[in-house]
């Protein structure tokens, strides 16, 4: 979900600050302000109290966003992962070592994986390059959709097939998010990272934060949910698409066609326990589509809404999974 600063804005207030906070972050004024900053080829935007030293959350911030970029991202070639992926066009048999925090992140793009039977697959890459999609550091002749081709021994991580490539951005992502909400521990916020939204805290009225569900028709706000203590993640195809010969090709792809998704699923937002699982649920989760889908988001405790396109091509109607919730006045 793309929320534009406006939207967070116009949703967003922030309640009391909490008592942990450092002196320098504790505020007592109601009034909301918003800082904002790259991250990862998108955006974060971050809404506090009037009265907090923005600077030092935004410091925290940008420190995080620049940690995990450095560790996981495939468009940096001096990257954590761009190591792994250039040692692996020979068979890295005694595995490449990685950090903790990557291991963490290998580790539950693994386990989505293998719950949706591929559906979610760290080293799918190559396939969407050949559509013009993705990373120019990856070839797009790599082997691809071989995600049970790697295993983790301790920190090292390790495969056997030759050029096997690996790119964390449906994860890594919900992985920052969560990074940064334990740093901000304390404080009350609502923050959007690159379209996944998470909040602590309460609004200063006392009530629960609101997250908005854009409507990729019309461009607005289609649906307000209550914040209930998970993250939520949005996944789309419209957005980094393009048009050719009458073809709609979206960046998703699905490993097992090797294609892009090419389902009647528009969109589909996906409320977990933490940003990571709810990005790494939502890409997978629009690539099976709601039926598909709702054994391995049962699994995660986790809940999603499809917005699904009509057989006239035109309509799009909504099909709630597990009880996502409806939000405010519905």
């Amino acid at each position: 979900m793309n929320i534009t600063r406006r939207k967070l804005l116009k949703l967003s207030t922030i309640g009391v600050i909490a008592a942990g906070w450092p002196a320098t972050l504790r505020a007592n004024a109601k009034e909301a302000i918003a800082f904002s900053g790259p991250a990862f080829g998108s955006a974060w935007r971050l809404v506090i109290a009037g009265g907090t030293d923005g600077a030092l959350a935004q410091s925290i911030i940008e420190n995080i966003v620049s940690r995990i970029d450095f560790l996981m991202s495939p468009f940096r070639y001096d990257s954590e992962l761009s190591r792994f992926n250039s040692l692996a066009s020979a068979p890295a048999l005694g595995g490449v070592e990685l950090a903790k925090e990557t291991v963490s992140v290998v580790r539950t793009a693994l386990e989505l994986s293998r719950h949706s039977d591929g559906a979610f697959d760290p080293t799918v890459a190559p396939m969407g390059r050949r559509f013009g999609f993705g990373v120019n550091n990856i070839s797009p002749t790599r082997p691809a959709g071989h995600y049970g081709e790697l295993r983790l021994s301790g920190n090292k991580l390790k495969t056997a097939r030759p050029g096997l490539s690996l790119d964390l951005c449906a994860i890594a992502k919900g992985y920052a998010l969560d990074a940064i909400c334990k740093d901000l521990q304390g404080l009350d916020f609502l923050l959007e990272l690159g379209g996944e939204i998470a909040a602590r805290g309460r609004h200063p009225s006392g009530r629960e934060w609101l997250m908005g569900i854009d409507n990729p028709q019309a461009g607005n706000i289609r649906r307000i949910i209550k914040w209930d203590g998970r993250a939520l993640a949005t996944s789309g195809n419209g957005a980094e698409g393009y048009n050719f010969a009458g073809y709609q090709y979206g960046h998703v792809i699905n490993p097992k066609t090797a294609t892009p998704v090419a389902n009647n699923v528009v969109q589909v937002s996906v409320l977990a326990p933490n940003a990571m699982l709810a990005d790494g649920l939502a890409t997978a989760a629009l690539v099976m589509g709601p039926d598909r889908a709702t054994e391995m988001l049962k699994q995660f405790d986790a809940s999603a809404l499809f917005l699904v396109r009509d057989f006239d091509g035109a309509t799009i109607h909504e099909v709630e999974v597990l009880n996502f919730s409806k939000g405010p006045g519905t």
